[in-house]
């Protein structure tokens, strides 16, 4: 299950505010504590007055995503000498309640002062926010978002005393019904090491519930703040905190981050649970610093609580940070913390079981190099069902259904979810940190990624597509993979060309590598400028002496395209090939048919409600009901003339469309060759699907090729059909290869 905070309002309209202007009690934040204090403001501020009404919608539309705290906005304002704080709340009614401390090393990244501002009752978060982005003393201003955590589910030599048999996922022997060596290797890892608590070992923080700091199997593992002593009330090191001795409550801002949920302390035990001490269960690392830092009160997360435990982490030096939480909107304050810390962060993929691609949380999805994002898989190697996947937000996946690990209380269960997954591949990090206290945070990210097992039904979950593998990850390795000679594009069209090469091993020519880097660019690619050209996709490499291909696709054009390319192959810790380039021109397509649609139109045929209208920008264009609405129960058509393919081949059909419809509803492209029997060739819109904007589709007619065609848009709309606008065409376009 998620744990959910207490619902707040997040659908405001001006007309609404004077109602919900109050944060909800259960956010015990400095902001509810003077929440009560708001008085109804006789006028209206100048800057709040002259905000647009479409300009409020915009926000609201975008922080109504998801839930925030009303009557709150976080602000980063540009840096200047004069931090006149209070001066600029005022202007907007309001009084500042927080100026979030940025440590000093990093405050020049981050590049501004980040304060949280209370609003008058009578004012929004969506009106603050639309006035203050016409503030150019403004970076950026935020709700105070709320976020939730990710998953939770009750349900020999060298081997320490306290590996639990439920651990299948140091040592899967199918003991708890899975598969046999499903696991990530833990094992094997450890004969590398099992971590290091020493003060030169690298600091876990746990940004989460907090943790049980009584739990007899965490106790030994918990980080101790050298500069500070235990409950004297005095802030020994300065930092900001009284008696933070082994970590923080950022979300009420005081030193004992002590775990009222549990979340944390499931999470914390199997990062680090204490190894080999004849108690319950080892984490991924029998010898961690763990920091826990707490980011709820009552199970509520906000945006303060977590910006001001990314800096407290920063502050303290930690080295990786592990966040099983978040939010289902791109919070600017969030990234920005994420952002100017140097340490490696893991983050929860989500437990929704759907592409994180199409529909990311965050910080999952942050881009950030130091950025890792875990997927859950089951004991038989499989994607847990509740876990996101995604090959481009999703970085790799780890055990994390029915995980074992400490509960408050002292005691042991088993939970789920890709809040289980993150922890792991923490551990696994923390284990390379360890062992390679000179690894940066991009270095052990590679380590993760590459030394991963590549598993069939996990290829298209992650982009490592694979399941961590702790000891690949660890080896010490210095030889560098060889580089293929016969790296060449063939198969060139005017659609694309085919890149081929033969794989080579992980030391040289010898085992097998774990990825292949390939770049693309219009000027060519140096060791040099490598990272800045664009990447092209590639699967995991085969055996050794392989032959590998990859398609690349190219949007036909009338003018001829030269591409560079270059390669580098990867092994399981980083370690890359010399560089490999070539270079290929794309030959310009030929024209086979091509309209416009704003002169007279006479040879295309419409059926039904179809006709021509003009639109703003774009001149004269098809619609399925210029007069408004589709109708609905109906089956309409706009079809073609014939169109001759006999001098081209590779055909491919491009056009712009616009359209909104309803779920019962329809848009397909059909060809004919005939002008009586039809095939449904691509369905450009059903399921009520929307495209607010103009954007540019292709469909593949090379199966036409040489013959004679007709084409159709046909709308076909279901009798219980929404109101919906229906259907917009313009700028039709037939390309192909000139035929010899």
């Amino acid at each position: 299950m998620l744990i959910r905070p207490t619902q707040r309002p997040n659908s405001l309209t001006p007309a609404a505010k004077p109602a919900a202007t109050a944060a909800p009690a259960a956010a015990k934040s400095e902001g509810a504590a003077v929440a009560g204090e708001s008085a109804e403001l006789s006028s209206v501020p100048p800057r709040i007055a002259n905000v647009s009404a479409a300009a409020v919608e915009a926000v609201q539309a975008d922080i109504g995503q998801g839930e925030y705290v009303e009557g709150e906005v976080i602000v980063k304002l540009k840096p200047t000498e004069q931090k006149l704080f209070s001066d600029f709340a005022s202007e907007y009614g309001g009084k500042v309640i927080e100026e979030f401390d940025i440590p000093s090393d990093i405050y020049k990244a981050f590049d501004g002062d980040l304060i949280r501002i209370k609003l008058p009752a009578g004012i929004t978060t969506a009106e603050a926010i639309a006035a203050m982005k016409e503030d150019g003393r403004v970076t950026y201003a935020e709700s105070n978002d709320i976020q939730q955590f990710v998953g939770q589910e009750e349900g020999q030599d060298g081997v320490p005393n306290d590996l639990h048999e439920k651990l299948w996922g140091f040592r899967n022997t199918g003991q708890t019904g899975g598969t046999a060596g499903a696991d990530a290797s833990i094992l094997d890892a450890w004969k590398v090491t099992t971590g290091d608590n020493s003060a030169n070992g690298p600091l876990i923080a746990i940004i989460d519930s907090g943790a049980d700091l009584d739990h007899p199997d965490l106790v030994g593992n918990l980080w101790v703040n050298p500069g500070e002593i235990p409950g004297d009330g005095i802030d020994n090191d300065g930092n900001g905190v009284i008696d933070d001795i082994h970590g923080y409550h950022a979300a009420d801002n005081h030193g004992s981050p002590d775990d009222q949920v549990g979340h944390g302390t499931h999470v914390a035990g199997t990062i680090g649970a204490v190894g080999n001490n004849g108690e319950g269960v080892t984490g991924v690392n029998q010898k961690a610093r763990l920091m826990p830092i707490r980011i709820d009160s009552n199970g509520s997360i906000t945006t303060d609580g977590v910006v001001r435990a990314m800096m407290y982490a920063t502050k303290m030096g930690a080295d990786i940070t592990n966040n099983s939480w978040g939010g289902s909107r791109l919070n600017q304050a969030i990234y920005d913390a994420f952002k100017a810390a140097p340490a490696l962060h893991l983050a929860a993929a989500g437990n929704n079981g759907t592409d994180a691609d199409r529909s990311p949380s965050y910080p999952m999805a942050f881009d950030m190099p130091n950025m890792i994002s875990v997927a859950a898989t089951d004991h038989n190697d499989r994607r847990a069902s509740f876990s996101n996947y995604g090959e481009v937000n999703v970085d790799v996946a780890a055990p994390g259904k029915d995980i074992w690990s400490t509960k408050n209380g002292g005691g042991y269960h088993s939970l789920s979810g890709t809040s289980m997954a993150t922890p792991f591949t923490t551990g696994v990090a923390g284990l390379i940190k360890s062992a390679y206290p000179d690894a940066t945070p991009t270095q052990v990210k590679e380590r993760l990624m590459y030394g991963s097992d590549q598993i069939a039904d996990l290829k298209e979950v992650s982009g490592s597509g694979g399941r961590v593998n702790a000891a690949n990850s660890l080896e010490n390795d210095s030889v560098a993979p060889g580089a293929p000679n016969d790296f060449k594009a063939h198969d060139t069209n005017s659609r694309g060309t085919t890149l081929r090469w033969t794989s080579t091993g992980d030391d040289k020519w010898s085992g097998q590598s774990s990825a292949t880097e390939l770049r693309v660019s219009n000027d060519a690619i140096s060791a040099e400028n490598f990272a800045d050209a664009r990447a092209v996709q590639t699967p995991a490499p085969g055996e050794t002496g392989n032959f590998e291909r990859v398609a690349f696709a190219h949007e036909p054009s009338t003018t001829p395209q030269t591409y560079h390319f270059a390669m580098k192959v990867v092994d399981n810790v980083g370690n890359r090939s010399e560089l490999r380039t070539t270079s290929v021109t794309i030959p310009a397509a030929t024209v086979a048919y091509q309209n416009g649609f704003d002169a007279e139109e006479a040879s295309w045929t419409p059926e039904g409600t179809w006709g021509r209208m003009e639109v703003e920008g774009r001149g004269m264009v098809w619609a399925d009901s210029p007069e408004g609405n589709m109708t609905p129960g109906a089956s309409t058509g706009l079809t073609s003339p014939s169109i001759s393919l006999k001098d081209t081949s590779n055909n491919l059909l491009k056009f712009d469309a616009k359209y909104d419809v309803g779920w019962s509803d329809k848009v397909s492209v059909q060809v004919s060759t005939d002008g009586e029997n039809w095939s449904e060739a691509s369905t450009v819109a059903d399921r009520g699907n929307r495209s607010s904007d103009w954007a540019s589709h292709s469909v593949d007619l090379s199966a036409y090729d040489g013959q004679d065609v007709q084409l159709r848009f046909q709308m076909d709309t279901g009798s219980s059909s929404r109101p919906a606008d229906g259907f917009y065409l313009d700028n039709l376009t037939l390309l192909g290869d000139p035929n010899a």
